[in-house]
């Protein structure tokens, strides 16, 4: 075996295919599987600090031997290529005065480029807690940059026979973590994949979930078309012929998926003198026929008349719900406004109260429901909604014939899922993860993720805590049989034939997008490979982060304290993952929009400001506004009161005009409240002596804080009191200033004053 330096020169360092276990996953053909693909021979604890480039680029020997490896394979793959033909670019070419002038021109862009960059946001560092953004992982960059060189296309296998079979198993791996199966044969049933980001995702679920809504009417009509009969549905096994529309899509996702199975397969037994394929196909054919993709809505539910008749269908999602749920039912034909978000409760998660109250107005009204969205970790206050809560009003109301497809959108949460899987793959007890987490997690959010197992679809980001490159977003469905609902066949991908073997697996037949980078997937598959989705792995990283988030809130609540003469501090809410809001008032006022102006101010100081070098910033926040329009307003009106403001100021943008007219103060239809993300693993680390970021954050906030509301002409007491306090430091610099130059203070004072 040749040394690890020999790489450029020599062979023995490149991947060679070896057996493939039949344990690896069911389904596949064996052969072209490649060793890369075999399970980890070994387990290795996480250690942070290799993890991590670091936030001062610690590790940039290792990563830079790494990358000096991969480029150098990579050379030496491109030569070894059939080294029998002539190089196309001679040493004289390389000589020659055009190109050397061209490469000085490309230099020079180049060093331009890196000099615009340095301008970027330093999310690499523990000062940066504002977005969902952090540090990438070693093996997710390396990972990236070395697949990246080879540009596989993974909507192919021709154009990435790796990477496609690479991607299929993170699909896989998330759908583990996700708890929807363990085996290979569990595992092979399920169906996930890389996409762009979690708002792809989103509007691929919803597409999904459209599909099987309407499926068992496009069984009905195409079974009639085809002569199949006998066909029953449902859990009491009704036949397909007595069944009404709104009885046909109130079945269970996984029952709507069993009918066209049945069909399918009833269609082939009558049919012997066809090959089974021709016949599947067939079936399958006139089936497209008649669902709601191929027909679209118009004409779908024009056909639908007399009892039949569907009233407009509808989606539930929380208030706090990602923007992408308004666009996605845009674009796919059910409408943003047939969106109903559900109000919050105390604990900003979703209200399955009032849930329970809209899906029996729903089932009263004869309002088919197209899905439930819940969120693990919302965008704005990290807050986990009660999936289990969920999971058991599906229950309940399929039994009383309203059913829907329940989706979990956790584009920031799903990597937590990590937390609460053992490195033999059960699920952790509570009491074991709080002595872990300091206290982490809640029964709720316990709850809600042992409860994943049982939803349809999840919504998974690894460019978030999976601290991979973008793009990364990744959907994973519970049921794999939702993928032939969408399949598309492109006839120059697919050449018309049936998919069996590994070689002819295309993932773009599935799939939203159509071409799409396979160094994604590799980057992360590569960062499972060495930090796995269990306790061991992404749990301790993201497990660490739980604990920092408790620290912060510990003693931010602490520093509340110390300046409540001053300014008021309060949390949101107490977090349920590594995300935590809050906001500031100062203690004298009760005006909403004075409470607004200073929290801009301060936010200024605290964020991006493009006219001033990155460099002069010693933190950088995220900020959000508790919007009336969005949020529940007795929800955010109790928030205010624990603030000093009047709840009553909170109101409606109408409501706000009609005052602002009238010339009255006090008032908005929002709440500015800042966010902190505490994603970087560092943050707990010792920054300037023995303090860490946390303790110089609080250090740096009460002189911003000061500084606002000297800036900021809020009301004529706090003008009054922030006057006095410049006056006074006017007369402590006289003083100083006199005694050193022993003078008398009065003519330094005239000097200040001119």
């Amino acid at each position: 075996m040749a040394k690890e330096n020999n790489i450029a020169t020599t062979n023995e360092s490149q991947v060679q295919p070896r057996p493939t276990p039949a344990s690896w996953t069911a389904g596949f053909d064996k052969d072209g599987v490649k060793a890369l693909l075999e399970p980890s021979p070994t387990q290795v604890p996480v250690n942070l600090k290799a993890f991590f480039l670091g936030p001062k680029a610690e590790n940039a020997d290792l990563v830079e031997q790494m990358l000096l490896n991969v480029y150098r394979d990579y050379v030496f793959w491109r030569r070894n290529f059939h080294p029998e033909d002539r190089a196309a670019i001679s040493p004289e070419d390389q000589r020659s005065q055009s190109y050397e002038a061209f490469v000085s021109h490309f230099r020079r862009e180049l060093f331009t480029l890196l000099g615009e960059l340095k301008s970027d946001i330093p999310f690499f560092s523990p000062r940066y807690i504002g977005h969902m953004l952090a540090d990438i992982s070693l093996p997710a960059l390396v990972g990236y940059i070395a697949t990246m060189l080879y540009n596989p296309n993974n909507v192919a296998w021709e154009g990435s026979p790796v990477t496609t079979l690479i991607e299929i198993q993170v699909g896989r791996e998330l759908a583990e973590m996700m708890g929807f199966g363990s085996t290979p044969e569990e595992l092979a049933a399920t169906w996930g994949h890389i996409t762009s980001g979690g708002t792809l995702a989103n509007l691929e679920s919803i597409w999904v979930a459209k599909a099987v809504k309407f499926l068992p009417i496009a069984v009905r009509r195409a079974a009639v078309e085809l002569g199949v009969t006998g066909l029953v549905a449902g859990s009491v096994g009704k036949p397909l012929d007595q069944m009404t529309a709104w009885e046909l899509v109130n079945l269970l996702p996984a029952e709507a998926l069993d009918l066209k199975e049945r069909f399918m397969l009833q269609f082939v037994e009558q049919h012997p003198e066809l090959p089974a394929e021709e016949a599947l196909a067939q079936a399958n054919d006139r089936l497209k026929q008649h669902d709601i993709l191929s027909l679209g809505d118009h004409t779908f539910f024009s056909l639908l008349t007399g009892d039949d008749a569907l009233q407009p269908s509808i989606m539930y999602t929380p208030q706090t719900m990602h923007y992408s749920w308004l666009k996605g039912p845009g674009a796919i034909g059910i409408g943003a406004r047939q969106v109903v978000p559900i109000p919050i409760d105390a604990s900003y998660r979703m209200d399955t109260v009032r849930l329970h109250q809209e899906l029996e107005q729903a089932l009263k009204e004869r309002i088919p429901v197209i899905a439930v969205i819940g969120v693990v970790g919302a965008t704005e206050e990290g807050a986990v909604d009660p999936m289990h809560e969920l999971v058991a009003l599906r229950q309940e109301f399929a039994a009383r014939g309203l059913s829907f497809f329940l989706h979990c959108d956790g584009a920031y949460g799903g990597y937590i899922a990590s937390c609460f899987r053992s490195a033999d793959g059960e699920f952790r007890g509570l009491a074991e993860m709080q002595r872990e987490y300091a206290g982490w997690p809640s029964e709720e959010v316990y709850k809600s993720y042992a409860a994943l197992k049982d939803v349809d679809a999840v919504t998974i980001d690894p460019h978030k805590l999976g601290f991979v490159p973008y793009p990364a977003g990744a959907i994973v469905f519970r049921d794999g049989r939702v993928k032939d609902l969408v399949a598309q066949e492109a006839a120059y991908v697919l050449g018309g034939r049936i998919v069996r073997q590994p070689s002819e697996i295309h993932i773009g037949k599935y799939i939203l997008e159509g071409s799409k980078p396979g160094a994604a997937a590799a980057a992360t598959f590569l960062s499972h490979r060495v930090v796995p989705l269990n306790e061991t792995g992404y749990g301790a990283v993201l497990g660490h982060t739980m604990r920092i988030a408790r620290t912060f809130r510990d003693r931010i609540q602490a520093f509340a304290e110390t300046i409540r003469d001053e300014f008021i501090l309060q949390l949101l809410v107490s977090p349920d993952t590594n995300i935590l809001v809050y906001a500031f008032n100062p203690a004298d006022n009760d005006h909403l929009d004075v409470m607004n102006r200073f929290g801009q101010a301060l936010y200024r100081e605290l964020s991006i400001d493009p006219t001033s070098p990155i460099q002069t910033r010693c933190f950088i926040v995220s900020h959000t506004e508790l919007s009336h329009e969005v949020y529940n307003p007795p929800v955010v009106r109790t928030f205010l009161e624990k603030m000093g403001v009047q709840g009553s100021y909170l109101v409606s943008p109408a409501e706000l005009a009609q005052w602002q007219a009238a010339g009255e103060e006090g008032y908005a239809d929002a709440v500015i409240v800042f966010r902190t993300t505490l994603m970087n693993p560092f943050t707990l680390e010792p920054a300037r002596g023995d303090k860490d970021y946390i303790h110089l954050f609080l250090e740096t906030l009460l002189p911003l804080l000061r500084q606002a509301r000297r800036t900021l002409d809020i009301s004529t007491p706090l003008r009054i009191a922030a006057e006095l306090e410049r006056l006074a430091e006017i007369r402590r610099f006289v003083r100083e200033r006199a005694a050193v130059l022993d003078v008398d203070p009065t003519t330094i004072a005239d000097l200040v004053l001119a």
